[in-house]
């Protein structure tokens, strides 16, 4: 070989050796690209808030590398890590009816509410998905309620493990997981920055919820143990929260942990919240990757198409799972005749979506013992029939009713084989007009009265009524946490005008009188009211209400 071709391949293999080693510079410089962790807290409904901070990371392109959650965060995490987008969890929680995952079996069982089918709704969310099998590394923190030890679950369904993160102690069963039972895991680490930096985290961005009470009242018991668990578990959480490198705080600390039906205004705390620390979080990266680049992205997700067909099929899964045997308390309120009703019925197991039980009627003439039967499914209606004996009554009354919705329009038939009505229909829409201080409804019905001569012809037994009524929210949408439930208090005025079909008879009724939206546990939601209603010859009447109270 001569001196030149020897030249020749020595550059050849100097140059080699030179690039070589520039990629693996490059390999090595893109290997250490600081991995980031989001930590979710827990918080109840205000933990949507973690859905608009989501949003905020992506549109200044802070990567989120593994993703860990406690309570309503691991939900907010488990999804995320599983593929949908901020536009698709936006969707599920403002549209999706929370109510109708959960169900309060009396007896009780372990806790005061079920929560199979927010188990059942996650698995078909996430296809059945182990942890080992999510597109992001994702833990769901929990405590054993055995042993009292907290646990960072990566093993086993994803449903399964949300669903004991969320399981708040008393309120919630603890789940079963293998041999042991599990609970909240915001019982011992509301913010679990600890377990993103035990898997190797560079870059920890956590977000912790602030406690939702404000000058509370030490006279009552729901306000004491509220800030009893807070103090059992802030010492936890400032141990946990010290290892992370940027610490969010949204906006949202005495906004009720309990008020879901306010979805799109915390997923817009967050957001800001996302966006108020979005410097602290660049500066936190760039120092340790000063060529770090910040590029937006957005995680694809389900189209809209798709994310309903997947809603859709988890919601009707969910309503024909098999529910447990019950005994569930009965409270209604007998418009017609104006006197309450007590009682229990046995529903469900066997049964299905069939009741059978008993009431008892406060009034002499209209009231008395019953029995009855009924079925009922929350979005088609439902049918009742009942055996009465009253006191003031020779013979067994019997009735029934039947009820159905559409959209906002609620449509009502009854029938009665004894007393002054015999039966009445009527369409009413109760948010013809809502603005957040006031919403005006109407009612259209007409009743047929039982003739006193048997000969009569029909249209003299005619009634036909129009009602028109306004609710005034003097607070606007603002709700008042008491107890287990949010409320939403408000005034209450009314006008039926009446009049037999065959002449103009006009008998107008003035009621007025107070009320309230009110929210079991967020999740269940009935209108209350007292008032007194005044007919033309100005006889008072007292009148209740009380719609949509479900257990």
């Amino acid at each position: 070989m001569n001196r030149k071709a020897k030249s020749f391949y020595c550059w050849i293999f100097v140059i080699t050796l030179l690039l070589g080693g520039f990629v693996t510079s490059a390999q090595v410089l893109a290997s250490e690209r600081p991995t980031v962790a989001l930590v979710l807290g827990g918080g109840s409904a205000r933990g949507f808030s973690h859905i608009g901070l989501i949003k905020a990371l992506e549109e200044h392109g802070i990567p989120v590398d593994m993703i860990v959650g406690t309570s309503m965060g691991s939900i907010v995490a488990g999804l995320y890590a599983g593929g949908y987008s901020v536009d698709n969890m936006t969707d599920l929680i403002t549209e999706l009816e929370f109510g109708a995952l959960v169900d309060i079996a009396v007896p009780l069982s372990g806790g005061i509410v079920d929560t199979t089918g927010i188990e059942h709704y996650l698995d078909i969310l996430f296809e059945g998905k182990t942890f080992a099998e999510m597109p992001i590394p994702f833990r769901a923190v929990v405590v054993n309620l055995g042993t009292g030890k907290e646990l960072a679950l990566s093993e086993g369904k994803v449903s399964k493990g949300i669903q004991a993160s969320i399981s708040i102690p008393g309120m919630f069963a603890p789940v079963q997981i293998d041999d042991q039972f599990y609970v909240d895991g915001g019982l011992k680490n509301q913010v679990p920055a600890n377990v993103a930096a035990d898997l190797g985290a560079d870059v920890i961005i956590a977000v912790s919820l602030e406690k939702d009470y404000d000058d509370p009242d030490y006279r009552r018991i729901t306000d004491n143990l509220r800030m009893s668990i807070t103090a059992m578990i802030e010492g936890y959480t400032e141990i946990n929260t010290a290892m992370a490198d940027v610490l969010i705080v949204p906006d949202v600390g005495l906004d009720s942990a309990f008020d879901y039906q306010r979805g799109a205004y915390f997923i817009e705390q967050g957001y800001k919240a996302g966006l108020k620390y979005m410097d602290q979080i660049k500066h936190v990266i760039l120092d340790k990757d000063p060529s770090f680049q910040f590029t937006p992205y957005k995680q694809a997700g389900y189209s809209s198409e798709e994310l309903r067909a997947i809603a859709q099929t988890a919601e009707r899964s969910v309503a024909n799972l098999p529910k447990k045997f019950t005994l569930k308390p009965e409270v209604q309120f007998d418009s017609d005749y104006n006197f309450p009703k007590i009682g229990a019925k046995f529903t469900h197991g066997p049964l299905n979506w069939f009741g059978i039980g008993y009431r008892y009627g406060f009034d002499s003439d209209d009231g008395g013992h019953e029995l009855f039967v009924d079925w009922g499914r929350e979005k088609l209606g439902s049918v009742e029939i009942y055996l009465r004996k009253s006191a003031n009554r020779k013979l067994p009354t019997f009735g029934g009713s039947i009820q159905g919705k559409i959209n906002r329009l609620l449509l009502e038939a009854t029938y009665v084989s004894q007393g002054v009505k015999a039966w009445q229909v009527s369409a009413s829409n109760t948010s013809l007009l809502e603005t957040p201080h006031g919403v005006g409804g109407l009612s259209l019905r007409v009743t047929g009265l039982r003739p006193e001569v048997s000969d009569t012809p029909i249209e003299d037994t005619l009634l036909v009524a129009i009602a028109p009524q306004l609710q005034v929210f003097p607070w606007g949408e603002k709700q008042f946490p008491v107890g287990i439930s949010n409320n939403r208090p408000y005034f209450l005025g009314g006008l039926t005008i009446e009049s037999p079909v065959t002449e103009l008879d006009i008998r107008p009724k003035f009621r007025v009188g107070v009320g309230t939206e009110m929210n079991l546990f967020g999740l269940y939601p009935s209108d209350v009211s007292l008032g007194v209603e005044i007919d033309s010859a100005a006889t008072a009447t007292l009148k209740f209400g009380i719609k949509g109270l479900r257990f």
